[in-house]
């Protein structure tokens, strides 16, 4: 007697995101153990990340390391990036432009800051460096030669424009102490109410370093390695900060910033990534000193590995409102996080994917654009093709065994729901009992339109232009108790969204 087939089906897939964390076998249906090359679409559903595009021309090997973007008091956006030794600006092209400083070059790792209508670069152990966006000699200068100079410049390594002041810290031979610049003075740190602070006196565990300073809600952040310590002149609603009035709010001990580059304030928290992972200041705040409670908490294990090879001054990030989510990059492992910030997990983390071989060396978020620092210019987020060339989307569902622990289950079909592409291959794999092989059926998305309900009621398709519902099942083979479900295809020009797979199974033996 023929026995029925059994359905099951994983209705979007990937919702809760990546999840290398937990055991595969007990994770729910909406994660997934491989999730590349994917964002989470605003719809929830698992979806092809944007291409890059070179837009420069004429600058191959040019090895970017940084961009920046710069608007002087006229509104007009200059774009700025570098190398390990030499500056440029422009999209298109680059033009060389050339700061007149004393010192030599040889490290691109400078971080920069507006504030009114100049341009400041810092990086530690050089002279930090001014642009103004003026012809002549004046346009870049390092601060010994600006007309306005003021002796006595921290030469740091991190620098924050905030309450009207230049904010700098972690020097060569000083990582406990914040500088500060006169209001709207940014190359004034001698005089009027510009000063210093020291925080060394507030750490209660030892020493420790500066690696980074942030703003938010009108108080002054100051990140250090394994500490977090938060100032506020006791007035949040102003533009400015009191300096004559800094008070010590709050001291986070156990928990820090370990990248400089890796802090990006959303508008409502600041993310910056610890020696555990990436973390929320607000979360953080919350919950004190408990650096097991991050938000990449569902790839902890892979994200300290990829910190253990990294050099953290190479880690690079960029939030962007746009898209809705926090890249962070680390070019040693050739891997780029991707968290989507729309809404976090019911235990606060935020759902992740990863894009691996895609490793800018500097990002920028301007507007409703993404600009990446590559080796031969300038590239923007957008299309689907990595500057021409295709590159490979991939999911892998959790182990699961179809409510049916004690059964043997032979899949005699997949059948898989995308959104966009046609005329596109993928292919749909089966593995069973956590073996890496998998059986695989390859196919191409045939041309079709699905109308709300599945009927022309309206007349009208659900998706128009070529944005268009596909389903196409693939007879399979093998038979197993423990099911894992793959999907794969090269995205070549066209988005893709892969919105249900559904599973037809023949019960077998009884184990």
């Amino acid at each position: 007697m023929a026995k029925q087939l059994l359905a099951a089906s994983i209705a979007a897939p990937a919702f809760f995101g990546l999840n290398t964390q937990e055991s595969g076998v007990t994770l729910q249906e909406g994660f997934a153990l491989h999730a590349d090359n994917c964002i989470i679409d605003k719809y929830g559903r698992l979806g092809s990340r944007k291409g890059w595009q070179t837009l420069t021309t004429g600058s191959t090997g040019v090895n970017l390391k940084g961009l920046s973007n710069f608007k002087d008091i006229a509104g007009t956006d200059v774009r700025l990036s570098w190398n390990d030794t030499t500056f440029f600006k422009g999209t298109q092209t680059l033009t060389t432009i050339t700061p007149d400083t004393d010192d030599t070059i040889t490290e691109g790792n400078w971080q920069a800051a507006t504030l009114n209508d100049h341009h400041y670069f810092f990086q530690r152990g050089y002279e930090p460096l001014v642009y103004t966006n003026e012809t002549g000699a004046e346009e870049f200068d390092s601060f010994s030669n600006h007309p306005h100079h003021h002796n006595s410049v921290p030469h740091g390594n991190t620098v924050l424009a905030a309450y009207g002041r230049l904010w700098v810290a972690d020097t060569t031979d000083n990582k406990t102490t914040v500088y500060f610049t006169k209001i709207l003075d940014g190359s004034n740190f001698q005089s009027g109410t510009a000063g210093s602070l020291d925080i060394s006196s507030v750490l209660t565990q030892g020493a420790d370093e500066i690696v980074a300073v942030g703003a938010h809600n009108g108080y002054l952040i100051i990140f250090c390695k394994d500490n977090i310590i938060i100032y506020s002149d006791g007035d949040n609603f102003q533009g400015g900060m009191t300096t004559s009035n800094l008070t010590l709010v709050e001291v986070i001990e156990g928990v820090g910033c370990i990248a400089r580059d890796s802090v990006q304030n959303t508008g409502e928290d600041i993310l910056f990534l610890s020696n555990t992972g990436v973390r929320s200041l607000n979360r953080t705040v919350q919950e004190k000193s408990q650096p097991m409670r991050d938000i990449s908490k569902n790839v902890r294990d892979d994200m300290i590995q990829a910190i253990n090879g990294e050099v953290l001054a190479n880690v690079k990030s960029v939030y962007s409102p746009t898209n809705a989510f926090y890249l962070l990059t680390f070019p040693a492992t050739k891997q780029t996080f991707c968290f989507d910030t729309r809404q976090a997990l019911e235990d606060g983390s935020f759902r992740v994917t990863i894009w691996p071989k895609l490793t800018p060396k500097g990002l920028l978020s301007l507007g409703s654009d993404l600009f990446f620092a590559q080796p031969d210019g300038i590239a923007q987020y957008r299309g689907y093709q990595d500057d021409g060339e295709k590159y490979e989307m991939a999911y892998y569902s959790n182990y699961f065994d179809l409510d049916m622990p004690n059964v043997n289950k032979i899949v005699k079909k997949l059948s898989a729901t995308t959104v966009g592409a046609t005329g596109q291959t993928f292919a749909l794999k089966v593995g069973y009992e956590y073996s890496p092989i998998y059986f695989s059926q390859t196919f191409a998305l045939e041309a079709g339109t699905v109308f709300e309900y599945g009927v022309a009621e309206y007349g009208v398709a659900e998706f128009a232009g070529s944005v268009l519902i596909n389903e196409q099942s693939a007879p399979t083979q093998g038979a197993g108790n423990i099911i894992q479900i793959g999907f794969t295809t090269d995205i070549d020009g066209t988005a893709m969204s892969l919105q249900k797979i559904s599973i037809y199974a023949k019960q077998g033996k009884v184990l």
